[in-house]
């Protein structure tokens, strides 16, 4: 196991092939010739970008699923020997290093910036212009501050690593990442230019997402944490004032907007797709509207901020890149006949079984609201009801129940789950990439649909929070052609982020840093959902990887964090110390059970 000291790395080349993350492996570049090109510059920075690849390609570690899992949208489910997924519904832990790699390819990723940034001011004169060289080293402090920002969500204090220097180091107080998340933000959007998004290369970071995620993580930081201004290592605080100034900026000069229609920011709209999904047709025919996905066939969303980028020649046992693993371990369980869950594709079915309150509010809270089906799979009503019959009389149909699941809904999120195609001569393929693309037809390897992390939408429901004015909000509900709210209410804004932003894992640290009791209240009424439990009907309460004493008591002793992998405490030689509420074995989980 790698100390979080010193962590070794491959350089890695661009390719040459269609997007900007795809790599093969660099072997005769040492650190004392390397970059000697604006070539070789390049290369380094793409080196840092694809260790969230790398993060993503054990889904069940990674980021987004924790997230996802944890919020009071999604139950951790999954087979009996899907510890981790429920694991995380428990704010337990299933083994000593569950989160080992997310650890170890989160540190990478600071350690590849940290070199670069190194490297970059011992450049030699000439091989970079100053716009260049702003560009790259402005991306180089964005990663630094993304990946921080994640760690910091995830376990809380963690060593702040700034150099390349071997040194083990304990855990920084958690005022002191903040610190640094700032400095970082601020120096990326100096540095980055202020150029229209569509003018900067698809895959890599801008000014504009350096912007939101400041204000992101500003915003998480004052609510946890119950303070007023965010400090920043580079001298003084960045106020509220500032982080309005900077979400400004991005709404007046970014480019960036609203896709015309909120199902075009999903793949299942994709124009392959889309002419066989019954749900889009009837909604085109009821509205007259017709809707394209915004990333269809390589095109700019121009609602994607921040957006990770995926190879379309991903290869078993190959350093060829990664495929989206957030749609594989999404996807409908079990891996059934395509013809049966079309235009969905199967996979692991962890983490993506929506709690059937989740439907019951929304419908309550906005009827009519279009989000709610552009965003939730109706089991029933999508994938059983009116399906054609077999030669037994059955419907050629998604089966529920299958195997060992547990903690399975009627609800699926629909936003991240593969999306399958029809072909011509009749033949399902597991993803519409295969006929768009070209990539393997292998449930596996076939999902490069990006994975947003930021979009436009998120960012007017932040000015709206940060100004209190309901006019961002009444932008965001014109498009899914809600009415306007009168008046600007913080409940008002905290259900148009849970609706607008469901199953993007988002939702989990604004339940926390709106406060424990808005949390706790929003994680127990998951208790009692109806669920199916090895094909039986079943409910949330008894043999469930619920915590003990309740989702308000395990909350109260976590924090809503998780544990440092053990392996990286052993290795620190006590500097470090495991997170609180799973110290001395607590909140060990060992399976799904009465």
């Amino acid at each position: 196991m790698k100390k979080i000291a010193f962590i070794i790395f491959s350089i890695l080349i661009l390719t040459g092939c269609d997007d900007f993350l795809s790599f093969d492996p660099l072997l005769d570049k040492t650190s004392t010739t390397y970059p000697k090109t604006e070539a070789e510059v390049k290369q380094l920075i793409a080196g840092i970008y694809s260790t969230m690849s790398d993060e993503i390609r054990e889904g069940d570690m990674s980021f987004f699923l924790v997230n996802e899992t944890a919020s009071d949208q999604k139950l951790g489910g999954g087979g009996v020997n899907d510890l981790k997924t429920q694991a995380y519904e428990a704010f337990a832990y299933s083994d000593a290093d569950m989160l080992g790699h997310n650890w170890e390819t989160t540190y990478e990723g600071i350690h590849r910036a940290n070199y670069t940034l190194e490297k970059l001011a011992e450049l030699e004169e000439g091989i970079l212009t100053e716009e260049l060289y702003n560009q790259y080293s402005g991306e180089a402090y964005f990663l630094r501050a993304y990946f921080y920002s994640r760690l910091a969500t995830i376990y809380g204090e963690v060593p702040l690593k700034l150099t390349t220097e071997e040194v083990n180091l304990p855990a920084a107080k958690i005022d002191e990442i903040y610190a640094q998340i700032g400095a970082d933000l601020m120096t990326a959007i100096d540095k980055l230019p202020s150029k229209p998004y569509s003018d900067i290369e698809q895959g890599r970071a801008t000014k504009w997402a350096a912007e939101a995620l400041l204000g992101r993580v500003w915003l998480f930081y004052t609510g946890f944490y119950t303070k007023t201004d965010m400090p920043n290592a580079n001298g003084g605080a960045i106020s509220k004032a500032d982080v309005i100034d900077a979400l400004e900026d991005l709404v007046t000069n970014s480019g960036h907007k609203l896709v015309d229609d909120f199902h075009e920011l999903w793949a299942y709209t994709n124009s392959l797709t889309a002419p066989d999904y019954q749900y889009i047709q009837d909604y085109m025919a009821d509205t007259g509207k017709s809707v394209l996905y915004a990333s269809d066939n390589g095109a700019r969303n121009p609602e994607a901020i921040f957006a990770q980028q995926f190879s379309n020649f991903a290869q078993h046992g190959t350093s060829k890149g990664y495929s989206n693993a957030i749609m594989l371990f999404f996807a409908l369980r079990g891996l059934q006949d395509l013809e049966n869950t079309f235009p969905f594709a199967g996979g692991w079915g962890q983490a993506n079984s929506v709690p059937k309150h989740i439907v019951d509010e929304w419908e309550a809270d906005e009827p009519g609201d279009i989000r709610l089906w552009a965003s939730v799979i109706d089991i029933h009503e999508e994938l059983v009801k009116d399906r054609e019959l077999n030669d037994d009389g059955e419907p050629k149909a998604y089966q529920t129940g299958q195997w060992d699941f547990v903690l399975e809904s009627n609800f699926w999120g629909k936003k991240h789950n593969g999306v399958s195609v029809k072909a011509q001569d009749g033949s399902y393929k597991h993803t519409y990439g295969v006929l768009m693309y070209g990539t393997p037809n292998d449930a596996q390897l076939s999902h490069t649909d990006e994975l947003i992390y930021i979009r436009y939408a998120d960012v007017l429901l932040m000015l709206a929070e940060l100004k209190e004015e309901a006019s961002y909000i009444n932008e965001v509900r014109a498009r899914v052609g809600l009415a306007d709210i009168p008046t600007y209410t913080l409940e008002a804004l905290q259900k148009e982020r849970k609706h607008e932003l469901a199953f993007e894992a988002i939702r989990w640290n604004d339940m926390r840093r709106w406060g424990e009791e808005y949390c706790t209240a929003a994680l127990e009424k998951q208790v009692g959902n109806p669920v199916i439990n090895f094909n039986k009907p079943a409910v949330y309460d008894k043999g469930n990887p619920i915590p003990k004493g309740g989702y308000t008591a395990r909350y109260k002793e976590t924090k809503g964090f998780y544990p440092i992998p053990q392996s990286q405490i052993n290795l620190s030689e006590g500097l470090l110390q495991q997170v609180a509420g799973y110290r001395d074995g607590q909140g060990f989980y060992s399976g799904f059970g009465d």
